[in-house]
């Protein structure tokens, strides 16, 4: 057992998290800035800053439980932000959408083309940024974790896109579209402790794809002021994501939701400590970010046993 199966006072808990997060918007702005002066676009930055920073969230969380070097944490938390902003620069070209965090896409401000090359440059500062901390302890690890997501999406995109496929491919898309990201942050958390960074690495796995599943269920049935992007644009596509595999795929997809959390949850037992941090942070972060964006209700985990 290390000092991660020790609760943190709710007062440190919560500087830590300030600070952390504050850190990470720091490092994120920052290579973000860099990335347009680079390329010549300056007045591009405002796509490529921080956003709600769920992924960072979770590893701050997580991390709160147990001695670890924070700016190594914030480090990889930031580089996990600048992968999502990049792989939303691409995204939103795949899918001609309009609209993200409430403004024009990219491309749309500039074309295609470059929205596609500026995220490219992000990935790279990203890699950059994880190679930067811990002597480059992690930087394998974040690689293969951002080869799942692009590996997922192509594969999404070049065999799957116009078959209807079943529960399971929808949850394995899922999982590694969003998951491994998540994950990431999970293992830079878990720190030396193996088994700690093991299991909130899959914790990560399924609290990413639970996102994943409430995002697909937005996209089907949320609005399009509350979630400040283009909605509608996987049935479009033909992407047959959860919500979309059957009639009853919304009630469903709620189900997944709250199984994969309450499982999540389950898999830190060992570690109250970690646990409970991690609760509070699907309580606090995950759940209300999801709802907020016209999400269903019904989302929250199981409350743990004797509760």
């Amino acid at each position: 057992m290390t000092d991660g199966c020790a609760a943190v006072p709710r007062s440190r808990a919560r500087t830590g998290l300030t600070a952390g997060l504050s850190r990470v918007r720091e490092l994120v702005d920052e290579q973000a800035r860099q990335v347009v002066a680079a390329v010549g676009a300056p007045e591009q930055a405002g796509h490529l800053l921080s956003g709600k920073l769920l992924r960072s969230r979770f590893g701050l969380y997580a991390g709160a439980g147990a001695t670890r070097d924070p700016e190594d944490l914030a480090k990889a938390c930031a580089a996990i932000e600048m992968v999502h902003t990049a792989s939303l620069c691409h995204d939103d070209v795949i899918d001609n959408a309009l609209l993200r965090r409430s403004l024009p896409t990219l491309w749309r401000k500039t074309t295609p083309s470059a929205a596609v090359l500026i995220g490219d440059v992000l990935l790279c500062h990203a890699a950059a940024l994880v190679a930067s901390a811990a002597n480059g302890r992690y930087l394998v690890p974040f690689l293969a974790k951002v080869t799942e997501v692009c590996t997922t999406e192509a594969r999404q995109e070049l065999i799957l896109r116009g078959r209807r496929v079943g529960q399971d491919a929808c949850l394995e898309v899922a999982r590694g579209k969003t998951g491994p990201l998540f994950a990431f942050v999970g293992l830079v958390a878990g720190g030396e402790d193996t088994a700690l960074a093991a299991a909130l690495t899959e914790a990560g796995y399924r609290i990413g794809t639970a996102y994943q599943l409430a995002d697909d269920l937005l996209d089907v049935d949320g609005q399009t002021g509350k979630a400040g992007k283009t909605l509608g644009t996987d049935r479009s596509r033909g992407k047959f994501t959860l919500p979309l595999s059957r009639e009853s795929g919304p009630e469903l997809t709620t189900e997944c939701v709250r199984r994969l959390l309450t499982e999540a949850l389950a898999g830190l037992g060992p570690w109250p400590g970690v646990q409970a941090a991690v609760r509070a942070y699907v309580e606090r972060e995950l759940v209300p970010a999801m709802e907020i964006q016209g999400g269903r209700s019904s989302l929250r985990p199981a409350a743990p046993d004797g509760a």
